[in-house]
């Protein structure tokens, strides 16, 4: 009898022994748990500061852009008033040459020919116009593919280091 009671004794202190791992291994799952949440916050608020700070930047940056382009834009219109004149005069040219080989086609057809001159000049101002718009938003496209670009490379880097510090 004295076997059994030894037995069973034992068998008591290794379930005693195994409930105070199982609650320790238990506490200590806990606590690896809210680390790991904390630590998930802290990579979170770093990410949302990193992406105002971004966004702020990607302001500055297109401020910056449209400040260039600004600078850049009454030069080209001046550029573009001098081609305009260079037109005219050799559309006017060639008009005027055509009247000394054939004659004048008449007040009627003077005055249209001139109307279409005008269209002509005005067709060419807007072609101008999108031009410089096209260029406008191609260099925002490229900016904005670039500053994706990083912030991608970024968030890649942060999930690498969440990764690390979970396992």
């Amino acid at each position: 009898m004295g076997c059994r009671h030894s037995r069973h004794s034992r068998g008591k202190r290794v379930e005693k022994v195994e409930e105070a791992e199982l609650e320790t291994l238990d506490k200590e799952g806990r606590i690896l748990e809210g680390n790991h949440e904390e630590a998930g916050q802290v990579l979170q608020t770093s990410n949302a500061q990193e992406k105002d700070a971004l966004s702020d930047c990607v302001q500055e940056a297109k401020a910056s852009l449209q400040n260039t382009c600004a600078r850049h834009v009454p030069p080209q219109e001046a550029t573009q008033a001098k081609m305009n004149k260079v037109d005219g005069s050799i559309l006017s040219r060639l008009y005027r040459n055509h009247i000394q080989d054939y004659g004048s086609p008449g007040p009627f057809w003077e005055q249209e020919l001139e109307s279409l001159h005008h269209v002509i000049e005005m067709k060419n101002e807007r072609i101008h116009e999108l031009e410089k718009q096209l260029f406008l938003l191609e260099m925002l496209r490229q900016l904005r593919k670039d500053l994706l670009q990083d912030l991608e490379k970024e968030s890649q880097n942060g999930h690498c280091c969440s990764r690390r510090r979970s396992h």
